[in-house]
């Protein structure tokens, strides 16, 4: 019996068995296509997500696809050869707070760098163009019926738990009869994946994003995979326009970018197309018994803010070391009922956030097509929340609600992402995040001597931080950063959010019970 199945190869599912590998459990993936997606699907990767990269080794790897920094904006036109109205700018600075930054990398480009390392992992076993057939439970295990689309054979396998991370139209949501809750159709969208050198209309306002207002286009937008030459047009479906999916022809789609770029005589080669529905669902519940529900198949986010992918990957780094010390005996199965209690408020927040986002759009155009410039420059200047967001990406709590209007301040309030701080031993640099990666952590100064005896009877390691310890915080901000005295101490979970804190040696260990000295 396999300890843990994932049904899904995308990057939520590849994800998850990295997450578990980790953790030093074994998985196996199943995905129904034969190879990962050759569309650029979601395209911004926000910082907490390349801080797991990061912890994963991929940090260099995924960077190689990036968008130049100096492209991080919207910019909003009549079309390319039209007048311009405003360029909508990421401003935000990362580098007071992580070790690393948000970056604007297609999904394709993660999707296959998530798929080499995991493919490089003895822990992880790759089934692609293998397609889940059925899927039962029972107290000790889920059993599946799977089919090889390359032999046509069908095998059962069973497995202690499965991470459901099958998208969408998840078939794992609809076996166990999953009920999903919002708004199920907020437009129907066909992407056009194209090759084309438009250098001569963007090179000298290189941007992730063109936002068309001339009126027999407006609503359309192109999206730089990488700055240029390959690039996403995106076109709502409009009945009463014409722009039904059976129009959507290759001849088509290479016409109608063409007529979006208003230039007849660019070259335009077409690569694919995808029709998609925007959204706005999440599942009633993320557990039912063995099964975990991840990524789109428990949520369905509107693309505008970039959050879907990333929540997804979230999901997973939460749930990961939950079933690790569950397989190992460390911890009851009660442990993982917080996967849902912690991840949907997430979801919510970051759904409630994009719809908001997706509004303003609406806002935009309804008041260009009333000629009401006073809105859509209100409008437009308010597009900056969009894509500035650092409160979202980082400042998230377990166990607390967004407040979005706040300024983002990293805490280390329980429940928190624990603050980054640079950290220094010998010669060695490391960000105090590289050291929550697959334990629970008890960081603390050198002379908090209470906490070290208290949690040296516990599984977890003790690492002091200051003078004498073993690392020098060499910007001698720690304990600020962390809110606690020289006597004070914070656990960190193994996903780098804080368990517990005491700010002094006063503290209150019966506040934590997720980790037994047994």
């Amino acid at each position: 019996m396999h300890k843990v199945i994932i049904l899904g190869g995308g990057p939520v599912g590849l994800s998850a068995a990295i997450c578990l590998a980790q953790q030093g459990v074994e998985s196996l993936v199943i995905e129904k296509h034969p190879t990962t997606t050759n569309h650029p699907k979601a395209r911004g990767v926000n910082g907490r997500s390349m801080e797991l990269f990061r912890s994963w080794g991929l940090e260099d790897q995924m960077k190689q696809y990036q968008m130049p920094r100096e492209a991080y904006r919207f910019t909003w036109i009549e079309d390319l050869q039209g007048k311009e109205f405003t360029r909508v700018q990421a401003t935000v600075d990362y580098s007071p707070y992580s070790p690393t930054e948000n970056a604007i990398i297609a999904q394709d480009d993660v999707e296959r760098e998530l798929f080499k390392n995991a493919q490089c992992n003895p822990l992880i076993d790759l089934r692609f163009n293998t397609e889940m057939v059925h899927a039962t439970q029972d107290d000790e295990k889920v059993t599946f019926e799977i089919l090889n689309k390359d032999t046509n054979q069908k095998e059962t396998l069973s497995a202690r738990y499965l991470i459901a991370a099958d998208g969408a139209n998840s078939s794992v949501r609809e076996i166990f009869n999953v009920e999903m809750e919002g708004m199920d159709n907020l437009g129907v969208f066909c992407n056009i994946y194209c090759e084309m050198n438009l250098d001569k209309y963007v090179e000298h306002r290189p941007s992730a994003g063109f936002m068309f207002t001339r009126p027999d286009v407006r609503g359309a937008f192109l999206l730089s995979k990488k700055g240029h030459r390959r690039w996403l047009v995106g076109v709502r479906l409009d009945e009463e326009q014409n722009l039904t999916e059976e129009v959507f022809t290759d001849d088509f789609c290479v016409d109608y970018v063409k007529k979006i770029i208003n230039d007849p005589e660019v070259d335009v080669r077409l690569i694919n197309k995808a029709f998609w529905t925007m959204a706005a669902l999440i599942a009633k519940q993320y557990r039912i018994d063995r099964v975990f529900l991840a990524g789109d198949a428990a949520h369905r986010l509107p693309p505008t803010g970039g959050f879907g992918m990333n929540t997804g990957i979230q999901d997973v780094h939460n749930l990961a070391w939950k079933l690790a010390l569950v397989l190992n005996n460390q911890a009851d199965e009660s442990l993982l009922d917080t996967y849902f209690t912690e991840r949907v408020q997430i979801a919510k927040t970051n759904t409630s956030w994009s719809i908001s986002n997706a509004k303003r759009f609406e806002t935009i155009f309804v008041a260009l097509a009333k000629n009401d410039l006073i809105t859509f420059e209100e409008a437009l200047k308010d597009q900056a929340h969009h894509i500035n967001n650092i409160l979202l990406d980082l400042g998230f709590v377990y166990g607390s609600e967004y407040q979005t209007e706040k300024r983002y301040q990293p805490s280390a309030e329980v429940g928190a992402r624990a603050p980054h701080c640079w950290l220094q031993k010998k010669n060695v640099r490391i960000s105090s995040l590289d050291l929550y990666n697959n334990q629970f952590v008890l960081v603390c100064h050198p002379d908090a001597h209470t906490w070290q005896d208290q949690f040296s009877q516990f599984p977890c390691k003790i690492v002091t931080i200051g003078e004498q310890g073993d690392y020098v915080d060499t910007n001698h901000n720690f304990l600020e950063a962390y809110g606690i005295s020289k006597q004070g101490a914070v656990l960190v979970r193994p996903d780098g959010h804080v368990a517990w804190r005491s700010t002094d040696e006063n503290g209150d260990l019966a506040s934590f019970s997720w980790l037994s000295s047994s």
